[in-house]
């Protein structure tokens, strides 16, 4: 009687053993594949429509559980008193601490002007953005999240700062 509690219990683990293997091939043979991305992040040659010349990606600034409103008009933020009026948006001050650091550190060319937006809050930061200039407005739209989070326990911040040409404003 034990012999063959023994040899259905091994039959039994065997079986198992053996299904799982083949559903672990199927899975293994992708897990090796690198997510395909692509990004204009900081290419001077992305330019916007209607005229409005190139535009430069100067820096994603995000932050974990700051708010704000997503907004795809961007805001001129050319001194300190326009950063600081964009930031009250925010309800954790490190981001607007960021936001005035990456402002303070941008290299913009004197024929153009530094622009601002909060893209995006969710799971994901962007992994840049593209710009579009129309009637005086700079239209900032973050590209697409090739492999998104599947859940995240806060929402993160991101503002979009770009240098545009100064008449495109």
């Amino acid at each position: 009687m034990p012999m063959r509690r023994t040899l259905g219990t091994a039959l039994l683990v065997t079986l198992l053993a053996t299904s799982l293997a083949g559903c672990g091939s199927d899975t293994d043979s992708t897990a090796g594949d690198p997510p395909s991305s692509t990004s204009t992040a900081g290419d001077p040659s992305s330019s916007p429509t209607d005229g409005g010349g190139d535009f430069t990606e100067v820096a994603l600034v995000s932050q974990t559980g700051a708010g704000g409103d997503v907004t795809n008009e961007g805001t001129e933020l050319g001194d300190a008193a326009a950063v600081a009026a964009f930031s009250k948006q925010f309800s954790d001050e490190t981001l607007g601490r960021k936001l005035a650091s990456a402002v303070a550190g941008a290299d913009v060319p004197s024929d153009q002007t530094l622009v601002g937006a909060v893209v995006s809050i969710g799971c994901d930061v962007p992994p840049g953005v593209s710009v579009q200039a129309s009637g005086g407005a700079v239209v900032i739209t973050p590209l697409k999240v090739t492999s998104p989070k599947p859940e995240c326990f806060a929402p993160v911040t991101t503002v979009a700062l770009v240098s545009v040409d100064a008449d495109a404003v």
